[in-house]
């Protein structure tokens, strides 16, 4: 459960915040999401235009990264048990999708896209995580392959993740086993 609510907490912090960052060309602040109490998950963005620089999106994206992300996953490690690993590369593919989709639909910031996918900043926890998902991603790769499991599949009315789910992968893919996802 944890891993999927990791999941979609990735997708409302990443998506949004890169999707109006490159609109607009300017960062946000990791302070301009806000989350429900609630739920704990991502409710608004507060566009203040005193507090937006224009920045470059490869630059935005080292700030999501460093910001919000690399905090997220340490607190969510600490309070899940989950691995760096598996909470990397959930975040992980939901960055290289919002990256694509950005390209795809900003054609005017599609090198801004492809520079932010080549000169990737990751922690030293994430480099391992996302090695496999960056390199599919810059290969062109519509869905980048995951070394691990996301667990989402032992919840009820959840399968395995078509694509991009290792233990759906031959052997011999280079698939670690469910049970080192949880180291």
């Amino acid at each position: 459960m944890a891993s999927l609510w990791s999941a979609y907490l990735f997708a409302a912090l990443i998506a949004p915040t890169l999707a109006a960052g490159a609109r607009l060309g300017v960062g946000l602040s990791p302070d301009a999401v806000r989350l429900a109490p609630e739920t704990g998950l991502p409710v608004a963005i507060h566009l203040a235009p005193e507090l937006a620089l224009p920045t470059p999106l490869p630059a935005q994206v080292d700030r999501l990264v460093a910001e919000s992300l690399a905090p997220v996953i340490q607190g969510l490690r600490a309070e899940t048990g989950l691995s760096s690993r598996l909470l990397w590369e959930n975040a992980g593919g939901h960055l290289f999708w919002t990256l694509r989709t950005i390209a795809r639909e900003s054609p005017e910031r599609a090198a801004e896209a492809a520079e932010a996918l080549q000169s990737l900043r990751w922690p030293r926890e994430a480099c391992a995580a996302l090695t496999l998902m960056r390199a599919d991603a810059l290969a062109g790769l519509e869905a980048p392959r995951r070394r691990l499991c996301c667990l989402r599949h032992g919840l009820p009315g959840f399968s395995k993740c078509e694509g991009v789910c290792p233990l759906l992968r031959p052997s011999g893919e280079g698939r670690l086993s469910e049970a080192t996802s949880s180291s």
